[in-house]
């Protein structure tokens, strides 16, 4: 039986797999509950790559299969994002893992045909594994960015990438299968292998063209909501300086009301005059909320937002008036977490609806407190929501971008959310 050898080389594949996965999912649970589906996985994992080894085969590739569908269960289970990227990150993966496996064995065959076949599969196994590992350190520095910050509500795109690296998996399966079967000669073998692999990294570089332009409209979004929020703001300048006008083109008639009351010595009337007066003033003037303007622009539309819909909305915000935050992102964390917290105030059941924020500079690291009612049913897995939005995933995007993080809490029917950046 072939069995026994292969076995630590499983569970190092199946490690290598857990890390990967690990670090490219946006995390569903707590790192214990992560473990425990880890341990389950490995052992599923390790028992039916032995026991296909042990029989070879059509066992072997039946195993094979297997094991792939239940990777991909696992890496479903433990992730959060939508359901299409999920399938887009995993083939993507597999299909890389696949390639790196029949170039590294015919290699390996080719140039190095004396060695057993014992040393042959840990020296393909333990390269796959740090070239993989490698090519996730590149992905968490260069890409992972990029991919958070996306939305696309129905996938539709991700569906798109996803049915063409599912073409090449299954080209690099098939290659996989020919090679153990040995249908074609080594040459013949390494000669399909160059062209599909050249063909695929060229797809491949389309694909993360396409990604990229995923990327600007996602921008592009947030610049229009930005000119949305300035120009709300606009309107409520514009709204207040028409009422300055005819305050002051008015204040000759007030005046002469007062003179009126003070000929006849009425003090009372000439204070409660004034005080009117007074208050008529203040209602005019623009509340700034913040020396940053952007911050200030959003803060002043979400707090009409709240006021049209009966929410009391109470802000603190202690920030410079310049920040190193791109606007994009401040839009996306601050429009994602009010637009949430609107949403979770419309329970009509709840008597006091109101929204609390709370945003404080302090050395370099921008902290963002986000209060306000909830349903009951809203539950947490891990410190994000259950549920988890496109919104929670863009905010989640930019902490991490901002080597933040992001931590939401329910208590008693009220939801506070709490994202850190460091600056």
């Amino acid at each position: 039986m072939n069995g026994p050898y292969q076995i630590p080389g499983l569970l190092i594949t199946a490690l290598c797999h857990i890390i990967v996965i690990f670090y490219l999912s946006e995390h569903k649970y707590s790192k214990k509950k992560f473990t425990l589906y880890s341990s389950i996985y490995v052992a599923g994992f390790v028992s039916i790559g032995g026991s296909g080894y042990a029989a070879m085969g059509m066992t072997l590739l039946f195993a094979y299969i297997v094991i792939v569908i239940c990777t991909f269960l696992f890496s479903c289970i433990v992730s959060q994002s939508c359901f299409a990227k999920k399938c887009f990150l995993f083939i993507t993966y597999f299909c890389l893992f696949s390639a790196l496996d029949n170039i590294l064995k015919i290699m390996i065959k080719l140039f190095c045909p004396k060695i057993s076949a014992p040393v042959g599969f840990y020296v393909a196994v333990i390269l796959r594994s740090v070239l993989l590992l490698a090519a996730l350190a590149l992905y968490k520095k260069f890409a992972e960015s990029i991919l958070l910050s996306l939305e696309d509500n129905k996938g539709r795109r991700w569906w798109n990438l996803s049915l063409v690296t599912l073409l090449f998996y299954l080209l690099q399966a098939s290659m996989s299968v020919l090679n153990v079967k040995n249908i074609m000669s080594d040459v013949q073998f390494l000669s399909a292998l160059t062209v599909i692999n050249v063909i695929m990294y060229a797809v491949y570089w389309l694909v993360f063209s396409n990604i990229r332009y995923m990327k600007k409209d996602a921008e592009a979004a947030l610049v229009c909501q930005n000119v949305e929020y300035l120009s709300v703001r606009l309107v409520a300048q514009q709204k207040a300086e028409a009422k300055h006008r005819r305050l002051r083109h008015d204040i000759r008639y007030h005046l002469e009301t007062i003179a009126e009351y003070a000929k006849t010595g009425d003090t009372s009337s000439i204070l409660a005059y004034i005080r009117e007066y007074g208050n008529e003033v203040s209602e005019t003037a623009v509340k700034q909320y913040s020396i940053n303007r952007t911050i200030d622009s959003i803060l002043s539309v979400y707090a009409g937002k709240a006021k049209e819909n009966g929410i009391a909305f109470l802000v603190k915000c202690n920030v410079k008036a310049e920040l190193a935050v791109r606007d994009i992102d401040l839009i996306a964390l601050l429009g994602n977490l009010f637009e949430n917290a609107l949403h979770g105030c419309q329970q009509p059941e709840k008597d006091k609806l109101y929204i609390e924020v709370y945003i404080h500079m302090q050395n370099s690291r921008l902290t963002i407190v986000c209060e306000n009612i909830c349903s009951d049913d809203l539950k947490l897995s891990g410190s994000l929501p259950k549920d988890k939005s496109i919104g929670i995933s863009s905010i989640l995007a930019v902490c991490q971008k901002y080597d933040g993080n992001l931590e939401y809490k329910v208590e008693h029917g009220i939801c506070s959310a709490c994202a850190v950046l460091n600056l």
